[in-house]
């Protein structure tokens, strides 16, 4: 398979990728309400983060403007319209419900809070939270870390985008933007791997430990777009052998290692470059089921922890509930993707976009 060398037709929507996010988002629901079934599911979180990258690029590959304000001002708004509708109504929902059965619902509730400004894997960390501790399973607000790193990062990229030319397309864009990710990457990972051995919290939760993460998948389509990456057609099932690798990993991992979490990575970048059209897996993470999974991810991400979470607080998690909370927290997904996430994405919230980002 050979990608075309049009910078524009690289950047256009791709169904696969919506695919992709429907597999990591069931593998982390899977994880969540059955650790055994899928010990690496959780592994999911850093296949959204790849996306993430590569998606966020792509996005600014189209858009080209000469303005530093309008630039800045019209990326914050864009992510603003797209994560905090539905944030802001989950933290009322879940909020409220949650004080009806905890009696000491504060820490929950400033997660939420802290949630809303970008900060929450900040406090979870201040909390000296263990991600894979049973008592996260009480907070409904715990998922937002992974949301609040990606808003970190979303602050700091979009300068490295501007003064490297790559918005405007300049001589050498590129290869400049190229160039600082790698630098920046590897000092990213290098400090994942030192700290991951003092303290495993601050490792998973901090966005510097994360960046080179989102970044891989900055890497990844620059590597597309600017390289002119080929594949040879000897190779067409690499990316279907990069899932199956990742599936593998999920299902035989059993808790947080660096080992995991360094090969997800890789082999999430090796299926977005090398995606073959002609492929079963391609077939299939393009069907309109699964791509309309895949749109509902960011809700189904919010609203499937909430339930959850409640449920530990109430009823529980057992085998005969677990139909109904599926059920229940896919409908609170689907609503909030058409009634609040949609509409409010899609509207103009005011003509001024410093007043939107207010």
């Amino acid at each position: 398979m050979q990608f075309k060398k049009n910078n524009s037709d690289i950047s256009l929507y791709r169904p696969e990728i919506d695919g992709l996010r429907a597999f990591s988002v069931i593998a982390v629901i899977i994880y969540h309400f059955n650790e055994k079934l899928l010990p690496g599911g959780y592994l999911g979180v850093d296949v959204f983060f790849v996306i993430s990258g590569f998606v966020i690029t792509s996005s600014f590959s189209r858009r080209k403007t000469k303005n530093f304000n309008e630039f800045m001002l019209g990326f914050f708004e864009r992510r603003i319209k797209r994560l905090i509708p539905s944030l802001c109504i989950y933290g009322l929902f879940i909020g409220t419900f949650l004080c009806f059965f905890n009696p000491e619902p504060i820490p929950s509730i400033r997660t939420g809070i802290t949630s809303l400004f970008g900060f929450s894997n900040i406090y979870l960390l201040k909390l000296s939270t263990d991600y894979f501790a049973s008592s996260t399973d009480l907070n409904p607000f715990t998922q937002t870390w992974s949301l609040s790193v990606e808003e970190q990062f979303y602050i700091f990229f979009p300068f490295l985008v501007w003064f490297t030319g790559f918005n405007n397309k300049k001589k050498n864009s590129e290869n400049y933007l190229f160039i600082l990710l790698i630098f920046l990457s590897s000092i990213s990972l290098i400090c994942f791997l030192n700290i991951y051995e003092i303290n495993k919290s601050a490792a998973y939760f901090l966005m510097p430990t994360r960046f080179w993460e989102i970044a891989s998948g900055c890497l990844s389509f620059l590597v597309i777009c600017k390289l002119k990456f080929k594949i040879n057609n000897n190779i067409p099932y690499l990316s279907d052998c990069s899932l199956i690798i990742i599936s593998i990993l999920m299902i035989f991992n059993s808790g947080f290692g660096i080992m995991s979490t360094l090969l997800v990575v890789i082999f999430s970048n090796i299926f977005l470059i090398t995606i073959n059209k002609k492929t079963i897996f391609y077939l299939l993470l393009t069907h309109p089921k699964t791509v309309f999974i895949g749109s509902l991810s960011y809700s189904l991400y919010l609203w499937h922890w909430g339930v959850y979470s409640l449920s530990k607080w109430t009823i529980g998690v057992h085998w005969w509930s677990i139909p109904f909370q599926i059920v229940m927290f896919l409908t609170l997904s689907i609503c909030s993707y058409r009634f609040i996430e949609q509409p409010f994405r899609k509207s103009i919230w005011n003509i001024k976009k410093w007043i939107t980002i207010l």
